[in-house]
C-alpha cells in the first residue's frame, strides 16, 4: 500500500507541496509583521541608552535654569547651588548609564515587558501631579504644596492610610525646611506661611 498523501512511486501529492508552500510563506510574512511592529527601545539596552540621555538634558536644562536665578543677599549657599547639584548630578548619572548600556555586552537581546493602558495612565498621572507641585510651590510655596501633594500621591499610589500619609508629608516638609533653609540657608519659595516663619 501506498502512504496517504503520496502519488505514484512515493512522490507526494502536489495538494501536500502545496499546502506546505502555503504554510511557510504564512510563517514568512507573520515573522516579517513581527519585526516591522518592533519599537527602537524594546531592548534592555536600547532603553538604558535613550533614559541616560534623557537625564543628561534634562540636568543640562536644569543647570541652565538655575544660572538665571538671583544669588539673594548672602548665606552660606546661593539659591542656584542647589539646582545645580541637582542637575549635575543627572548629567553624571545619565551619561554613566548610556555609557555603561553601549559598553556592557549583557541585557542587548532582552527584550523590554512596556506597560499597558492602565500602566502608561499611571505614569501621565504622576508626572502631571509632579509637574502641578512644582508649579504650584511659586505661590503656596513647598510647605503647603508637600502638605497637598505628599498624602494624594501616597494615598494613590500606595493605598496607604490617612495617618501614614499625612505623617510623611509634614516629614518631608519639615526636612526641607529645617536642611535647606535653616541649615544651607537656601532662599526658597515659602508662600503664605513666610510672615510666620519669618
Amino acid at each position: 500500500m501506498r502512504p496517504a498523501g503520496h502519488g505514484p512511486r512515493g512522490k507526494q501529492s502536489p495538494h501536500r507541496q502545496d499546502d506546505r508552500h502555503l504554510q511557510g510563506y504564512r510563517q514568512g510574512h507573520q515573522k516579517i509583521g513581527d519585526r516591522g511592529n518592533r519599537t527602537v527601545l524594546e531592548t534592555r539596552r536600547s532603553a538604558d541608552i535613550a533614559t541616560g540621555i534623557c537625564l543628561a538634558v534634562l540636568g543640562i536644562t536644569c543647570v541652565w535654569a538655575s544660572t538665571g536665578i538671583d544669588q539673594g543677599a548672602g548665606g552660606q549657599l546661593l539659591p542656584r547651588t542647589f539646582p545645580m547639584l541637582i542637575g549635575g548630578l543627572l548629567i553624571i548619572g545619565g551619561a554613566a548609564l548610556a555609557l555603561q548600556a553601549l559598553r556592557s555586552k549583557h541585557g542587548g537581546d532582552k527584550v523590554i515587558a512596556w506597560p499597558d493602558r492602565n500602566g502608561w495612565k499611571l505614569l501621565f498621572v504622576a508626572m502631571a501631579g509632579l509637574v502641578l507641585y512644582v508649579a504650584t510651590t511659586q505661590f503656596l510655596g513647598f510647605i503647603i504644596s508637600s502638605l497637598v501633594f505628599v498624602p494624594w500621591f501616597i494615598r494613590y499610589y500606595g493605598g496607604y492610610s490617612h495617618t501614614v500619609a499625612w505623617s510623611c508629608a509634614v516629614g518631608i516638609a519639615a526636612f526641607i525646611y529645617f536642611v535647606f533653609i535653616q541649615l544651607l540657608q537656601l532662599t526658597l519659595p515659602i508662600g503664605p506661611l513666610a510672615s510666620f516663619l519669618g
